[in-house]
């Protein structure tokens, strides 16, 4: 009895001295483009590269990373001890497809975090076998170069269902106390069809922001009073909700509603804005205040 005492004691104290870990929304660009430091990639590319400064990596356990580019029925775990990578993009320089990430993943954390989902109601599964994605491993190069951190993959939902994914987030905010970071990587505007349009005009193009009132509506529900955050579940009603994420393609959306779950009881702060393609504002948002 007394020996169990000892070790309830003492997983208390390492918990009590645990580092309250952020919750930060990435934007991760273009495919490899940040990496590669391509021309409209690189102020991205610098805001991944800058975490380290606005917060104190050294201190984080692991870091889980919600991404937009795996969509499954059920969230989805990485779980194995290695982890291979995925590929994920297409027709670009062949040096693209040799990028390395090394960093350990941590099935012991993974089956926790399985165990509470399935606590909170919500269907997970573990998965040993498929690698990370780029949504993981793009930012993952530039944020932390030496892999020396733990990496959990958790895949978004393909029924883009809001509240489900807030569920999630809420679901990971505990880890938080034992050092564990939640990433949310996507992209807070992602219009394939826009980004193509300009893309394929882009000596003629001239710098016009459109998509202000949906980064507002952003910005107020991840910087404003903590009462209104869940106003995030509404926004397919918001103005310019569906220009900057069609119906039926917010997956780089869901990432930040998860961030936006996990975000505890202080409001967030916007710690990155750009503009991408001369056209579209990027906005990413951290929170970072213990309870």
């Amino acid at each position: 009895m007394l020996k169990l005492n000892l070790i309830a004691i003492f997983c208390f104290l390492k918990l009590s001295n645990a580092y309250f870990a952020p919750n930060i929304f990435l934007n991760h660009g273009g495919g490899p483009y940040p990496v590669l430091r391509e021309e409209h990639n690189i102020e991205i590319a610098d805001s991944l590269k800058n975490i380290s400064k606005i917060m104190d990596l050294e201190k984080l356990s692991a870091i889980v990373i919600v991404t937009a580019h795996r969509e499954e029925d059920v969230v989805t775990i990485t779980s194995s001890r290695q982890q291979s990578l995925v590929y994920d993009y297409y027709h670009f320089p062949p040096v693209s497809y040799t990028f390395k990430y090394n960093a350990p993943g941590d099935p012991e954390l993974a089956k926790r975090i399985h165990n509470a989902f399935e606590a909170a109601g919500i269907k997970s599964q573990l998965d040993d076998q498929r690698g990370w994605d780029h949504g993981v491993f793009i930012p993952m190069m530039l944020i932390n170069p030496k892999a020396d951190i733990p990496v959990i993959q958790i895949s978004i939902l393909k029924n883009q269902d809001a509240k489900q994914h807030y569920d999630i987030g809420k679901a990971l905010f505990q880890f938080r106390k034992e050092g564990v970071a939640i990433f949310g990587s996507g992209m807070s505007y992602h219009n394939m069809a826009e980004f193509d349009k300009v893309e394929r005009n882009l000596k003629n193009v001239e710098v016009n922001i459109v998509n202000h009132d949906f980064d507002n509506f952003l910005n107020d529900v991840c910087t404003g009073e903590v009462e209104n955050r869940q106003k995030i579940l509404l926004w397919e009603q918001q103005k310019g909700g569906y220009e900057s994420h069609p119906l039926g393609e917010a997956d780089h959306l869901m990432p930040l509603i998860v961030n936006a779950g996990a975000a505890g009881t202080r409001p967030g702060r916007k710690y990155f804005e750009s503009v991408f393609l001369y056209k579209f504002l990027l906005s990413g948002f951290i929170w970072d205040d213990d309870e």
